[in-house]
């Protein structure tokens, strides 16, 4: 336990109490956002990661779908 000397600012941390400089930074909204959408496309959650190619090797793009 370490003590603080009288008028010295602390303030409530996670773990206890502490120096407000010494706290965890906490991540903003953007980044919080950003690591959501890394995970999900890491996983292969995305649309992208989950929609099979029909795509042939040596044709074009146009040419995969059998005309009706």
């Amino acid at each position: 336990m370490k003590d603080y000397a009288e008028g010295e600012v602390i303030t409530k941390l996670a773990d206890g109490w502490g120096h407000p400089g010494c706290a965890p930074r906490q991540p903003s909204a953007a980044e919080r956002e950003f690591a959501r959408n890394k995970a999900r496309v890491e996983s292969g959650e995305t649309y992208r990661g989950q929609k099979p190619s029909d795509w042939r090797l040596g044709s074009s793009p146009s040419s995969t779908r059998p005309a009706c």
